[in-house]
């Protein structure tokens, strides 16, 4: 349906940014032990990343693996 994932805006872990190689026959990953359902090459990388002024968590690699930002402005 064309949904993007949207990481809020305290950051996201940066392990989500890469590609996944560690999938096993039942969607697991070793390295994102929570998420299920995956296949290898998949990426848990959310598209759309908030920055907000003053938050913690906003780094030039989070900024740089983002599709889309959301700038949030009072």
């Amino acid at each position: 349906i064309g949904g993007k994932s949207n990481s809020g805006e305290g950051g996201e872990d940066p392990a989500r940014f890469h590609q996944l190689n560690d999938v096993d026959g039942d969607g697991h990953s070793a390295s994102l032990p929570s998420i299920k359902g995956l296949r290898n090459g998949d990426s848990a990388c959310s598209s759309i990343k908030q920055i907000a002024s003053g938050r913690f968590g906003v780094t030039p690699e989070y900024l740089r693996n983002a599709k889309q930002l959301e700038i949030k402005v009072a």
